[in-house]
C-alpha cells in the first residue's frame, strides 16, 4: 500500500511537467491578434466558365497581397453535422448525420487608405459578378475565388490555416463619416459569401498535449509498477 502515494505523486509530477513544458514553447496559447489573411481574386483573363482558383493558386491581382495586410478583423467559420434521428435500431435512439452544412458568408473589416484602394478592389471584383452598364450577371466560375485565413505563434509563424472555397465579396459595408471623429481610423467591412472550407492542415505536426500527458501517464505507471514488483518477477518480463 505504501507504493499507491509515491505512484501517484510521480505521475502527477511527470504530467505537469509536460503540461508546463508545452506552454514554454509554440504549444501554448493562441493569440486572436495574430493572424493572416491572404485574399485570392479569379484570375483577371480567366475564360467563360472556368474554375479560377485552385489549392495552390496565390494570386497578387490588383495587389490582393496589400490589401490583405489592412484587414482589421476577421471570423474564422464553423461547420455543423446535421443529424436525424436513426429509425433503425431499438432501445435508446440515437443520431446520425444527414449532410454537413457551412457557415455561408463571414464578415472582414479593413482599415481604408486615403484613396479607399481596398475598398475599390472589391467593388472591381463585384463587377465579374455583374455588368454596371447591362445589369448582365457573370458565369459563377468567373467570379467566385478564394480566402486564406491562418492563425500564426508567437514567432508569426503558421501554425493553422482555413481556405474558404468559392469566395467572392457579396455585400459591401456602408461607411459612418463625421467631423467628430478625427482621431480615428476609417474602417469599412465587407460580408464574403463562400460554399465551404478546408484546412489546410499546416499544424498537424505530432501529437497532441492530451496524447502527450496520457503517454506520461502511461510511462510513469509502468516506471512504479516496475519497481514496486521483486527482481524475481521482473526477470520474466
Amino acid at each position: 500500500m505504501a507504493v499507491l502515494p509515491k505512484f501517484l505523486e510521480g505521475a502527477a509530477f511527470g504530467v505537469m511537467n509536460d503540461v508546463l513544458s508545452s506552454f514554454r514553447v509554440n504549444e501554448g496559447y493562441a493569440s486572436p491578434n495574430k493572424y493572416e489573411v491572404l485574399i485570392h481574386k479569379p484570375a483577371a483573363s480567366a475564360p467563360s466558365g472556368t474554375t479560377n482558383m485552385n489549392a495552390n493558386d496565390i494570386s497578387k491581382v490588383g495587389g490582393m497581397d496589400k490589401i490583405s495586410m489592412r484587414c482589421d478583423s476577421v471570423t474564422l467559420p464553423g461547420r455543423t453535422l446535421n443529424t436525424v434521428d436513426d429509425v433503425n435500431i431499438h432501445g435508446p435512439r440515437r443520431q446520425v448525420v444527414e449532410s454537413v452544412m457551412y457557415a455561408d458568408s463571414i464578415t472582414l473589416t479593413f482599415q481604408s487608405s486615403t484613396d479607399a484602394r481596398e475598398r475599390v478592389a472589391f467593388e472591381k471584383w463585384q463587377h465579374r459578378a455583374f455588368s454596371p452598364t447591362t445589369w448582365q450577371v457573370g458565369y459563377y466560375n468567373d467570379y467566385v475565388g478564394a480566402v486564406d485565413i491562418y492563425l500564426l505563434d508567437q514567432k508569426m509563424e503558421r501554425q493553422y490555416g482555413m481556405r474558404l472555397m468559392e469566395a467572392f465579396p457579396k455585400t459591401l459595408g456602408d461607411i459612418s463619416l463625421s467631423y467628430g471623429a478625427a482621431n480615428s481610423l476609417l474602417i469599412w467591412s465587407v460580408d464574403i459569401n463562400f460554399r465551404y472550407w478546408e484546412s489546410l492542415d499546416t499544424n498537424q505536426k505530432g501529437p497532441s498535449l492530451s496524447d502527450k500527458i496520457g503517454q506520461t501517464i502511461n510511462n510513469v505507471v509502468e516506471r512504479n509498477i516496475s519497481r514496486a514488483l521483486p527482481a524475481v518477477l521482473r526477470s520474466f518480463k
